[in-house]
């Protein structure tokens, strides 16, 4: 049997046209304060695939495994390579804002190359067999 790429159900539905306004966002708000909500609304615009990839699930054990220890890694070198702010509790708090902003930047960017990756809404089948459900 022949495999080719299709529209995945997704497309159907519109989350393809979805996804292209969440990048769209994302890139129009990049750098201010509302650009942490613009990456979580396209976060939250991804569902697991039926019967194709699981972005969701990936996308939630990026931001629980890798991100999380990335924040922590950042802070930790923050901290060592400022050990006379390291006391400061505003100092602090200013590093945390600041490494949770940049978090954004990776979850997007995550994001955007886990669809590239899976074919932007499209998934690898069996056309006939799709067709004969």
């Amino acid at each position: 049997m022949e495999k080719n790429h299709h529209v995945a159900w997704a497309d159907r539905i519109g989350l393809n046209k979805q996804w292209a306004r969440d990048v769209e966002a994302c890139s129009n708000v990049f750098g201010t304060d509302v650009y942490p909500a613009a990456v979580r609304r396209f976060r939250c615009n991804i569902p697991n695939i039926k019967g194709g990839p699981q972005l969701r699930d990936e996308i939630d054990g990026y931001a629980k495994e890798e991100l999380k220890e990335w924040k922590q890694e950042a802070l930790k070198w923050l901290i060592e390579n400022n050990p006379g702010e390291a006391n400061n509790p505003e100092w602090l708090r200013r590093s945390k804002e600041d490494i949770e902003k940049e978090s954004h930047e990776h979850l997007y960017t995550f994001i955007i190359q886990l669809l590239e990756d899976n074919g932007f809404g499209f998934y690898e089948s069996n056309i006939e067999e799709d067709e004969m459900k």
